[in-house]
């Protein structure tokens, strides 16, 4: 009697944990507007009691949450026990869109909404209420949900472990903005794309490109990674009838441990592809890099103190070619400076300061420059200069 008592209490308990796990809708007020999440729990989440990773997804242009959390990243967590936070955007010219620096000319997508705070909001949510490794949290999105994972890599560089661009680009208006850290970077795009085009000179079908194409994405990123540029390039297996070849490019020694990794799809569209239909599968892709990676929290501390109490200054500022960086506020004495222009090309470099004032003489063309200072520890300060 007492053991089917017993088991009778586990049954009970074990359909009272169930309940709890696979999709969990919600939304609150942010900011005075309604948004809406979906949080994936696995079974095997309940069974073992310890912190679990954090995966960030966002969809694209005019599709919703109820559609992109069917996503295989989702029935991957089953068994590598990691939690999934889908996060929805909202309309823009009646299609839900992020504010992800996506634009071109005076459009600007959803410039007035604050994506970047409310999903960071919403991460701070998840943590809260579920057992989370704060050193495991990724982002992975497609098309404009792509551009948008470019948005939170370079202004969330710190928290994040990793991320993944499948199908969108490095927005136009990111423009002056750079990580604070290195981090690890995966990226897919066909060739063939016609929605976001792979050169970058085609959005959505209507517009000019509201980026940069998918190769100068990748080219920014294995520059403000410091990875090496001559990549490995490994032709992937190709038994399919799908017409397609993946060629993967693999940047490596970038800093903080921040490779960064480019699928090429040849002839491939605006698409999602997999297993078994297709020779590569972006979701196991995208977990086998993500599983790789964890936050180092001293080196992360270590920028963000550098990067909150020191800066210096650059006059005039915009300038006609001739232009004064001061560094006197800096107090790092083992310090390098280097410009980059908006592809991110190294376009001076100077590892030998010899005082606390730098005089540079007309040596860029018109354009947006970024000036940064890098210390023993990373990144210490960044600024724009804008060359008339």
């Amino acid at each position: 009697m007492k053991k089917l008592y017993f088991s009778l209490i586990i049954a009970i308990l074990l359909q009272s944990v169930s309940s709890f796990a696979g999709f969990i809708d919600g939304s609150y007020k942010y900011k005075g507007q309604t948004r809406k999440y979906s949080i994936y729990v696995p079974n095997i989440y309940y069974t073992q009691n310890k912190k679990v990773p954090l995966l960030l997804g966002l969809h694209g242009y005019g599709d919703e949450i109820s559609n992109f959390k069917n996503i295989c990243l989702t029935s991957i967590a089953d068994t590598a026990n990691y939690i999934c936070v889908y996060a929805e955007g909202l309309p823009f010219f009646g299609a839900n869109a992020w504010n992800s620096g996506a634009g071109v000319g005076l459009i600007n997508v959803n410039s007035t909404i604050d994506d970047v705070g409310f999903l960071n909001g919403l991460v701070d949510t998840v943590i809260k209420k579920y057992s989370i490794d704060t050193n495991r949290m990724y982002v992975f999105g497609f098309s404009f949900g792509g551009f948008m994972t470019d948005r939170l890599a370079t202004q969330n560089s710190s928290r994040f472990a990793a991320v993944a661009n499948v199908s969108g680009l490095h927005g136009n208006f990111l423009a002056g903005l750079v990580p604070a850290k290195g981090i690890p970077y995966l990226k897919f795009h066909g060739t063939n794309d016609p929605t976001i085009k792979y050169d970058g000179s085609q959005t959505v079908g209507l517009f000019p490109g509201f980026g940069l194409s998918a190769e100068k994405t990748v080219k920014f990123w294995v520059t403000q990674n410091q990875c090496d540029t001559i990549p490995i390039i490994d032709t992937m297996p190709n038994t399919s009838t799908d017409t397609l070849t993946f060629i993967r490019y693999t940047y490596k020694n970038g800093r903080d441990r921040s490779d960064v990794v480019f699928y090429k799809v040849i002839n491939g569209i605006h698409k999602w592809y997999g297993t078994p239909t297709n020779d590569v599968s972006y979701c196991q892709t995208i977990w086998k890099f993500f599983s790789q990676y964890s936050k180092q929290t001293s080196v992360i501390s270590s920028i963000r103190n550098n990067s909150a109490s020191e800066h210096f200054t650059i006059y005039p500022n915009p300038s006609f070619g001739n232009f004064t960086i001061d560094l006197s506020a800096i107090n790092q004495k083992k310090i390098a400076l280097t410009i980059y222009d908006l592809l991110g090309k190294i376009v001076y470099v100077n590892t030998s300061i010899p005082s606390e004032q730098i005089q540079i003489e007309n040596q860029f063309s018109s354009g947006i420059y970024i000036v940064q200072i890098i210390g023993e520890n990373g990144i210490i300060a960044s600024q724009k200069i804008v060359i008339e």
